[in-house]
């Protein structure tokens, strides 16, 4: 089961995701054939853009006092999000945790939010990325940079706002792009 406390590790985690998807280039996948290159760049761009993003909603829950974990019995208790200090330990379920699509849909009632649609609206697009990239492979991607901007200004609010940190963020995917991750 998920303490408040543990919400340091969720975003240590995330921000590794990220700081690895920011400055992930082509080079690094010296050992692929050229003519793939690009595409597995991409692929792992995407999806470690989706993992810390589940990772980073989750430690933004536990920070902010909200329980991650579900209940053991949904029907007997309060529905998502609730508070840990609402809850016994042990209605919690330690085997299942909420899915990062719950978690979105209740982030308003969890962190104050001063553009709220745009926040959802990237968050929307890193679930797809992870999603699309967990469990499916495609041949190629279209290229939309909006997609990643989305999700840049989704990941400055937040932080801001449930961690008080400073983001500069570029996930540097278009050709000569250099990819920024700062945290301050």
């Amino acid at each position: 089961m998920f303490v408040k406390d543990d919400w340091t590790l969720f975003k240590e985690m995330a921000d590794i995701n990220f700081a690895e998807a920011a400055t992930l280039t082509k080079s690094t996948f010296r050992k692929i054939p050229e003519q793939r290159r690009l595409l597995v760049r991409n692929v792992r761009k995407r999806l470690l853009i989706g993992i810390g993003t589940e990772l980073l909603i989750k430690a933004a829950y536990l920070k902010s006092g909200y329980a991650i974990n579900k209940l053991q019995d949904s029907a007997s208790g309060p529905k998502c999000p609730y508070r840990l200090a609402d809850v016994e330990p042990q209605q919690l379920n330690p085997y299942d945790t909420f899915t990062l699509a719950q978690l979105t849909d209740q982030l308003r009632k969890v962190l104050p939010l001063s553009s709220p649609t745009s926040v959802l609206e990237g968050l929307r697009v890193a679930k797809v990325f992870r999603n699309k990239e967990g469990h499916v492979v495609t041949r190629t991607h279209r290229f939309d940079p909006s997609s990643y901007q989305a999700i840049e200004r989704a990941l400055v609010e937040i932080y801001s706002c449930a961690f008080g940190e400073d983001l500069s963020v570029r996930f540097g995917v278009a050709h000569g792009e250099r990819g920024t991750w700062r945290v301050s």
